[in-house]
């Protein structure tokens, strides 16, 4: 009984708790938009979103294996990242239910199965596929070294944002780029510079003594309010968006996708507090304003 239910831990924890799939309606909307954007049929932007998918898989898998590694995983439940509402893949290298090597042999094997999907769709479509695809699986291992150098929200927003739009707009002939990437820089700024921060804050306490040096580290060692911060960063994005609008790279009715941003940063109190339910309506308002600019991309 005791090796079925560890059996059960584990494939429990390679397929949902390494991968953490709760950011999967925004790494999905974001490569959907691309295929969009580019106006391509469902079939080939589903196959995008798969092989997107695995690639997101792929980098949270990493992000526990190097967590671990650097320190920031270990040590008593204490002195470690702080289990979050929507994820516990911080703790299931210390609490035992998988190895180190475990974690890295999944986190390559997500990568090959997002290469596969990739093989299939450059075939289909074009090997332009593959320069985004390069960029998003480099994002892994710079984002975790970031943490340490103050540039895991850029990195994160990249992959996110401008390089997983640009994956599914590759998929058309002659892709256009340079569209695609600023298309993705508003969803950039919101995984990167809102959520990301809010959850690099939650872990500052026990993580600054390690070395964490990031946005959300900087907010918590210096008293920064982080509602200041997330009003500073959603009137950025706005800013961002606005200005896509009046270049046409954005629909001008994904304006109205604008009014969630305020909502995210208004949700402070509760992130500073640690709430579960404000930490889980802010990630929701998260994964919905890129869901929403999809749809409204898709129907006008």
């Amino acid at each position: 009984m005791t090796t079925a239910i560890s059996c059960q831990q584990r494939i429990w924890a390679y397929s949902f708790i390494l991968p953490r799939w709760f950011g999967l309606p925004g790494a999905v909307a974001s490569v959907a938009l691309g295929g969009v954007l580019a106006g391509q049929p469902p079939g080939l932007i589903a196959l995008a979103c798969l092989a997107g998918a695995l690639m997101m898989a792929y980098s949270h898998s990493w992000n526990s294996f190097h967590d671990w590694v650097s320190g920031l995983d270990q040590g008593a439940e204490t002195e470690r990242s702080h289990a979050k509402p929507y994820t516990s893949g911080q703790n299931i290298i210390a609490q035992g239910v998988v190895g180190l090597w475990e974690v890295f042999a999944v986190t390559l094997a997500y990568l090959l199965l997002s290469a596969l999907a990739t093989v299939f769709l450059a075939t289909w479509t074009t090997p332009w596929v593959w320069l985004p695809w390069c960029l998003v699986a480099a994002c892994a291992p710079l984002y975790s070294w970031g943490k340490f150098t103050y540039s895991c929200e850029l990195v994160l927003g990249l992959g996110f944002g401008p390089f997983a739009v640009m994956f599914g707009a590759a998929v058309a002939p002659g892709p256009e780029m340079l569209r695609a990437f600023l298309a993705g820089i508003p969803f950039g700024l919101v995984f990167g510079f809102m959520a990301e921060l809010v959850d690099q804050y939650l872990d500052a306490d026990v993580n600054v003594p390690k070395g964490l040096r990031n946005l959300g580290a900087l907010c918590w060692r210096r008293g920064w309010g982080l509602g200041w911060m997330l009003c500073l960063m959603a009137v950025v994005t706005m800013g961002v968006h606005a200005a896509l609008l009046g270049l046409s790279v954005l629909s001008p009715m994904t304006v109205f996708t604008l009014p969630l941003l305020p909502f995210i940063a208004s949700l402070s109190s509760f992130y500073e507090k640690k709430q579960k339910a404000g930490i889980m309506a802010g990630l929701a308002l998260v994964m919905l304003y890129p869901l929403a600019s999809l749809v409204v991309e898709a129907v006008v």
